[in-house]
Parts: C-alpha cells; structure tokens; sequence
C-alpha cells in the first residue's frame, strides 16, 4: 500500500492538469492516507491499552478500505489482548485471507495459537511464515516457532530453530534463554553459560534465568554468583516453580 501511495502522489505532483482519472487517483491515495494515518493511532493506542479507542479508530479505517489485511491483523491483536478469543481468530484468518504472503500476520497468528495451546496448528502457520527470507522480524519467527516445538517435545527441531533465530539476530532474548537451557541439559555448560550470559544483556531476569544461573554456577563452583542469584530467586519470585526447585536442591545437596 505505501509504494502504490507514493506512485500516485508523485504522479500528482508531476501534472498541472487534473482529469477524471486522476481525480480518482486522487481519492484513492486520500483514503490511503486516511487508513494510514487511522492504523498509526490505532497502534499507539494498543501500545498504551487503550483498547476502546484502538478499535474506533480501527473501525474507522475498515470503514474505508474493508479489505485492509493490516487493519484485520491489528483487530486480531486487540481482540486477543481482551481475551476474546473467536473474535481475534476469526480476524487473524481474515487478514490472511486477503493476503497469504502477509508474514507479520501470520507470524502473529502464529503467536496467537500457541498462547491458545494449539500448538500444532502454531507450528503449521510459523513454518509457512520461517519460509520468508525477507521478512524483517524473522528472527522472532524462528522463535516462535521453537517454543511450540517444544510443546511437542520436538526438541531437535527446537535446536535448529532457536540457532536459526539467533544467527538472525544474536540478541534475540527468549532464543538465548531456551538455548541455553537446551545446551545445560545437554551438558554443555559453557555453551550454556555463554548464551545465559547475552540472554542478561538484553533482558531482566526472570525465574528460569536466575534457576539456570544458579545450577551453572554450582558447576563452575561459584559459590557467590550461586548465592547472589539465589537470593534474586527468593525476593523477586517467592512463588515460582524454580525457587521451590531450588528449595528442593538444597535438601538434596
């Protein structure tokens, strides 16, 4: 849409005179113009939780161009953000529907199915969108993808996955953390220290970041980064499933 917008603007730049095809034209890049400027505030609006008003300004631009598969994408976000399941699948399917080749959609569909815990159909629509090389966010779609392998205990898949996503983009976080969690039960500690390590660059840490920090540094024998990782453990995640793990194996030490 924004290459065909450009087209027509200069094209009406370019001629003093002003036909009844170029009138049309012109009507068409205004409406162009108009979603554009609708989806810019929709976005801003779901990036603040606003989602009341993302959606009138939404319905506002499906208003002018209901075929727009952006529009239909970014419903599909709003709906899935408010819970409303059918409403978001049904307008994730949509977008795709209107154009196949729309790998931000389906990368986010994608996202969707796995959050919905249908973890094949995730896979289906990620692998289909991996298949873009000039996607930009591809990295983050070898990602996804995975995560839902792992679902499927597809492990190996998993492995080629996240090192795809990570020679795309080295500091892709979720990558780095389920690598490294990969390469510490395959025993390769160093590795796994490694990408642990880049993984806290990009990110705070979170309860499976600091429970693997823990079990490396009992590895490597150090004791202070075991002692200051596990005291991050108990005063940021008390509850979590790794702070009993290592409540757990310290009875067993």
């Amino acid at each position: 849409m924004k290459i065909s917008l450009l087209i027509m603007v200069t094209m009406l730049l370019l001629s003093g005179c002003v036909t009844q095809s170029q009138q049309a034209g012109r009507q068409v890049a205004n409406d162009d113009d108009q979603v554009q400027a609708l989806v810019e505030l929709g976005v801003g609006y779901i990036r603040n939780q606003q989602y009341p008003r993302a959606k009138e300004n939404l319905s506002r631009a499906l208003k002018i161009d209901p075929d727009s598969p952006i529009v239909h994408n970014l419903f599909g976000l709003v709906f899935q953000l408010e819970g409303e399941v059918d409403s978001a699948d049904d307008f994730f399917r949509r977008s795709l529907k209107l154009d196949p080749r729309f790998s931000m959609a389906r990368n986010n569909y994608g996202a969707f199915l796995y959050e919905q815990g249908r973890y094949i159909e995730a896979v289906e629509q990620l692998e289909l969108c991996a298949e873009d090389r000039l996607y930009g966010s591809r990295a983050q779609v070898f990602e996804n993808l995975a995560v839902s392998y792992l679902k499927l205990d597809r492990v190996a898949e998993a492995d080629v996955a996240l090192v795809r996503s990570l020679q795309l983009n080295p500091g892709q976080p979720r990558a780095a953390l389920e690598l490294a969690i990969l390469r510490f039960d395959q025993q390769s500690y160093l590795e796994a220290r490694q990408l642990l390590s880049r993984h806290g660059k990009v990110r705070q840490p979170s309860a499976r970041s600091l429970w693997l920090g823990i079990r490396l540094a009992r590895i490597f024998n150090k004791s202070d980064d075991e002692a200051s990782q596990a005291l991050a453990l108990k005063n940021i995640f008390p509850t979590s499933q790794e702070y009993q793990l290592y409540q757990d194996s310290i009875r067993n030490l």
